[in-house]
């Protein structure tokens, strides 16, 4: 669930500004320094499991985005972004085919000096995939190495919403290494979800990570975890990863294993934590006690052309629902800003009796 104000009402003051600005200037002057950049998406879906409670679906997934950045003046600059709210998978044909409902997800100020960045307004929530804050955040550059701060004070997260979040983080490098590392606590919610009792869903998170390079190969490891305070619960994952090209090819590997709790670390239940491995029906941070590793090739075809053969597969210790998927990709860069990909996914999960199949056509363009 995301928060986000009315594009009819965003619309009407965007409307409204022009039209003002216009009658002290040209609209030339009014758009001058504006810079604005975004992406469209579309992709065709089709879904085949056999089982009696799915059976071939066909849907879509459409991704659309529109972020204009204002120079206030030297040092102030206002953001709003436009994102496609319906833009996911759906059961519900009529939504498949439906107008799109376009809203602001970000609409912000920021304020940039000397290595300082201060950001105030509806934001992107710390430690979530795509959830939306209110609240404020700062960070501030030294050589090499930068330090950030913040506060939310409301969220639209599924798991923490009204709750108060505050977060600090440190990115950088020393010598070849690379680093970064965020720690977040969530207090003051009176909301019964996952995070907690239904009186309090206090919860500490931790993610780290470092990566560097070495004769050629690119090493990587990350750490995550999230204690939830009132259920004396913690859920941890951590994961290794090596990639490197030989003649042409490029390979990769990757191996992650949650605790016994779990690997749930993100705020919101996401899965996008630098140690996660997700891919088709695999999901390591919804399965409990257990561990997946995945493999991956892809290697250029002609000028434009990229194929891609990945392999994941998961063990859980405590239930057999094992799970491998297999997807193979062909991406066709057209051009810088526009590329269109072919993409087949097959997933044998223990829990069912047959395979599902996922096959998708799309595009994406970029400006």
């Amino acid at each position: 669930m995301k928060k986000f104000a009315k594009m009819s009402l965003v619309a009407a003051i965007a409307v409204a500004g022009l039209t003002s600005t216009a009658t002290a200037g040209s609209l030339e002057e009014a758009i001058k320094g504006v810079n604005i950049s975004g992406f469209v998406e579309y992709r065709a879906e089709a879904t085949v499991q056999t089982t009696a409670d799915v059976a071939e679906e066909g849907s879509h997934d459409i991704d659309i985005r529109l972020q204009a950045v204002v120079p206030v003046n030297d040092m102030v600059t206002a953001t709003i972004r436009f994102d496609e709210n319906q833009d996911e998978d759906s059961d519900d044909a009529s939504l498949n085919a439906s107008s799109l409902d376009l809203q602001v997800d970000v609409a912000k100020f920021t304020y940039m000096n000397n290595g300082l960045t201060a950001n105030f307004g509806l934001m992107g929530a710390v430690l979530t995939d795509g959830g939306q804050s209110d609240g404020v955040s700062v960070s501030k550059t030294f050589g090499d190495h930068t330090l950030s701060a913040g506060f939310q004070y409301s969220t639209s997260t599924a798991l923490i919403t009204s709750s108060d979040v505050t977060w600090v983080a440190a990115a950088g490098s020393v010598s070849s290494i690379a680093y970064n590392a965020t720690y977040a606590t969530v207090s003051d919610s009176a909301t019964a979800d996952t995070l907690g009792s239904t009186t309090d869903d206090s919860a500490n998170a931790l993610h780290a990570g470092i990566s560097t390079t070495v004769e050629g190969i690119s090493l990587g490891a990350n750490y995550a975890s999230r204690s939830d305070i009132a259920a004396t619960d913690k859920q941890s994952q951590y994961s290794v990863n090596a990639a490197t090209t030989l003649s042409g090819v490029t390979l990769s590997a990757k191996y992650a294993k949650n605790n016994q709790n779990g690997g749930n670390t993100m705020l919101d239940g996401s899965d996008v934590a630098g140690s996660e491995i997700s891919m088709g029906a695999l999901a390591l941070s919804a399965e409990g006690d257990a561990s997946a590793f995945l493999l991956g090739a892809s290697v250029a075809v002609g000028e434009k052309g990229t194929a891609k053969l990945r392999y994941a597969s998961s063990t859980n210790d405590a239930a057999t629902s094992d799970i491998n998927v297999i997807r193979a990709n062909y991406d066709y860069q057209m051009s810088s800003n526009f590329n269109a990909y072919l993409e087949y996914t097959v997933s044998n999960d223990d829990a069912f009796t047959e395979k599902a199949s996922d096959y998708v056509i799309g595009a994406k363009y970029t400006f």
